[in-house]
């Protein structure tokens, strides 16, 4: 039993994003990181870094009315980057230089990114039950600072980056009473001579998966 037994490919897109910025990205190793936008980030986290599913829109693979359900799914991963900096152009360039990290860290990883086959062979690791990404259709980067007047007492600079990740799965109808065996039985007229024939048949089912 695998993770997307349970859990949607793209909660496991969201969090193999996560994972590797936080535990393979030497860049993010003294940030504060998080998943979710549940509880607001203290002053004391900062340096933070966030991973977050911001939405995810389906749309049919191909003509809607024809065969089993299939998604093209556009699933939006926001990442959140934010520092404190009294230096306008100082606090610019760091969340520059996140973003750039996050560029080349994920968009160019050879394995992630693999439309066939995940599996890096030096250790054996892959993205979760193979879970591919088929391409990332659309990136959105905004730098937003806080106001450091009267109702913020830390200067705060954020780099927000949103990317939409575009996989795909298939739904074939889940048929519980499969015709397996047909059993035909000849009787020649006016004879005893009696004639069975059994039929039967083998019914594959294939996983959806993204890719």
């Amino acid at each position: 039993m695998g993770i997307t037994d349970t859990q949607s490919f793209t909660l496991v897109i969201r969090d193999l994003f996560f994972d590797t910025l936080t535990k393979k990205e030497p860049f993010f190793a003294s940030y504060h990181a998080r998943k979710t936008r549940m509880v607001s980030i203290q002053p004391e986290q900062l340096p933070f870094l966030g991973v977050y599913l911001v939405d995810e829109n389906m749309t049919p693979d191909g003509d809607a009315n024809a065969g089993e359900v299939r998604f093209v799914h556009n699933a939006r991963i926001g990442f959140s980057v934010m520092i404190a900096n009294n230096d306008q152009d100082a606090a610019e360039q760091q969340i520059d230089a996140a973003y750039w990290r996050i560029m080349n860290r994920l968009w160019t990883d050879q394995y992630i990114m693999n439309l066939l086959d995940t599996t890096n062979p030096t250790d054996g690791s892959q993205n979760p039950d193979n879970t591919r990404i088929e391409s990332i259709q659309r990136g959105v980067r905004r730098h937003v600072f806080g106001n450091t007047a009267q109702s913020n007492q830390t200067p705060i600079a954020e780099m927000q980056y949103e990317v939409t990740v575009l996989y795909r799965t298939y739904w074939p109808p889940n048929v519980t009473d499969d015709l397996n065996e047909i059993v035909v039985t000849t009787h020649v007229k006016d004879n005893a001579l009696e004639i069975i024939r059994k039929y039967d048949f083998t019914q594959t089912r294939r996983k959806s998966n993204g890719g």
